[in-house]
């Protein structure tokens, strides 16, 4: 592990010897990635003396990020404004369940290979229409989408970067979350 954080060190050291990247104008980026989802499971339990008692936990299922896009552009050269579409998804029963987020967040790149991302937007959770085997049923709620990436190949107009996102969405009485690591080439 101490290995891999000196490599990230070196790595961003050898970056600020490089040419700057240039954040201005039109930015974007295009990732994909491993990640994990967390969905409630409820229980229900009956007894004769108690009654009734309902419960929730949250399951984790591993599976992947599908392509997600950031589309957007520079306000400052340290802060883009941008639409997001990105999600997370693993399989079940043979069908392919997602927990997607549309919507537009602020990405702030406080050094030249750091950023943070924060955004807001709509959410859809279940199974996905063009893969799934059953009737589609898609839960639709809201959700938060928070990143924190490094440009890990940083050139003056592109970048390789590695980011962790966190989705958490609402539905109804339900949350969801999704938990990604996500590789993506990113454009200025």
């Amino acid at each position: 592990m101490l290995g891999v954080v000196a490599a990230a060190l070196m790595t961003l050291q050898a970056q600020s010897a490089q040419a700057r990247p240039r954040h201005q104008g039109f930015t974007g980026d295009l990732g994909i990635g491993l990640a994990v989802t967390m969905r409630p499971v409820f229980s229900e339990s009956c007894s004769s003396v108690t009654g009734c008692t309902s419960s929730t936990r949250h399951e984790g299922e591993w599976g992947f990020a599908p392509l997600s896009l950031s589309l957007g552009g520079w306000v400052s050269p340290k802060v883009a404004l941008i639409a997001r579409f990105a999600g997370t998804s693993y399989f079940k029963s043979g069908n392919q369940i997602g927990h997607n987020f549309y919507g537009a967040g602020v990405e702030v790149w406080p050094v030249d290979a750091l950023y943070l991302s924060g955004g807001i937007g709509f959410a859809l959770y279940g199974p996905n229409p063009l893969f799934s085997q059953s009737s589609v049923s898609l839960k639709s709620g809201w959700a938060l989408d928070f990143r924190v990436g490094a440009a890990l190949a940083q050139g003056t107009n592109h970048d390789f970067t590695l980011s962790l996102e966190a989705i958490p969405g609402f539905y109804e009485r339900d949350t969801v979350t999704g938990l990604a690591l996500v590789g993506a080439w990113k454009w200025y």
